[in-house]
């Protein structure tokens, strides 16, 4: 194949309107299919978040690559300004740099591609260099991603281990992944629980909303006992899952015990991966049955889609390591670009300075 025709033939444009950026949609959609390119790249996803995150002075500039009309690349990017004494303007990913409190953890995020060779990583990278940015900021980058290869053309980037991605990549003789201490457990739990009417099941669509609520008074109730705000503290979460919810791309696994919720656990999903999001549980009725951990393990059994992802941990997630057993692990990057070094660092100590 020659690589300057492929060059040749894509045009680059800088969308920076969003209702110009919602009517390539279907498009996007349809690339994010082809590519077998994640959730969190996705048109619903970035959308959505836009709808509940974005700021007046934000800046948006996402880089297209067409062939005719025909959209090949894209990459969701925008522009936003701190308020620092001396600001800063720094380049994020759509889907990142919300404010803390009220994070959706946009995860695995990347660049969407038909074709991908080292022509097109190079290009995109000086497509996003001519952007006029201070710094560039992304999370949860994997050494198999577009966002990986693109930013080896970066100059002055600097890459970190953020943790690992916790993902189960099938079913097949899933209970044989597992330590024997887990395996042992797993007997346990199982035992108890048949001998005090427990059930597994996935929750129909219709009946959502209903463990939905659910789930948010067993969440926000355990992490408050222990001193935490809860990952549904803040409302923009909350409306952020209920509008995406509308997507389809959400299921809700259940255990009832004696026909009471003990357990619900809150999953997104794509064509290849169900990722879980959330869980909240009954801890002062059914702790002794392990119940989170139950519903786990026959969630796991019982994924109707190929992989299952507890997506980031930190490198040694006692928790997640549980459940992912011999299974070899990915590593996880935060990567930081600063083109004006001196003037990031002087807007960092003053900013200090101010607040002391």
């Amino acid at each position: 194949m020659d690589n300057s025709n492929i060059e040749q033939t894509v045009e680059w444009r800088l969308v920076e309107d969003i209702e110009q950026l919602r009517q390539y949609t279907e498009q996007w959609h349809k690339l994010v299919e082809t590519s077998q390119a994640n959730l969190f790249c996705s048109p619903q996803w970035i959308m959505n978040w836009i709808e509940i995150y974005w700021q007046p002075d934000w800046q948006l500039k996402t880089i297209m690559g067409f062939e005719g009309e025909k959209v090949i690349a894209i990459a969701p990017l925008y522009l936003q300004k701190s308020n620092k004494l001396i600001p800063i303007n720094t380049l994020f990913p759509l889907g990142q740099g919300e404010p803390e409190e009220s994070e959706v953890l946009s995860e695995f995020q990347d660049i969407v591609l038909e074709k991908k060779n080292e022509l097109i990583y190079r290009e995109i990278a000086n497509q996003i260099q001519a952007i006029n940015f201070e710094q560039f900021s992304c999370h949860s980058v994997l050494p198999s991603s577009n966002w990986h290869s693109i930013l080896l053309h970066f100059k002055h980037a600097t890459v970190k281990q953020e943790g690992k991605r916790y993902l189960i990549p099938n079913n097949k003789n899933y209970l044989n992944t597992l330590s024997k201490n887990n395996r042992a457990k797993w007997k346990r739990c199982k035992s108890k629980l048949q001998r005090s009417n427990a059930i597994f099941f996935w929750v129909n669509e219709e009946d959502y909303e209903i463990y939905w609520q659910q789930l948010i008074l067993f969440h926000q109730k355990r992490w408050q006992k222990k001193g935490k705000k809860g990952a549904f503290f803040h409302p923009d979460v909350i409306k952020f899952h209920t509008q995406f919810r509308k997507s389809n791309n959400t299921k809700i696994s259940l255990l009832l015990i004696d026909d009471e919720v003990a357990a619900i656990h809150y999953y997104l999903y794509d064509n290849t991966t169900l990722y879980f999001y959330q869980c909240g549980w009954d801890e002062a009725k059914f702790a002794h049955l392990s119940p989170s951990y139950a519903l786990h393990i026959w969630s796991i059994l019982h994924n109707p889609i190929q992989n299952y992802d507890f997506m980031i941990g930190n490198t040694n997630d006692a928790y997640k390591k549980a459940f992912t057993g011999q299974n070899k692990l990915d590593d996880t990057y935060v990567v930081n670009a600063k083109r004006s070094r001196v003037k990031c660092f002087i807007s960092k100590l003053i900013n200090k300075l101010y607040i002391c």
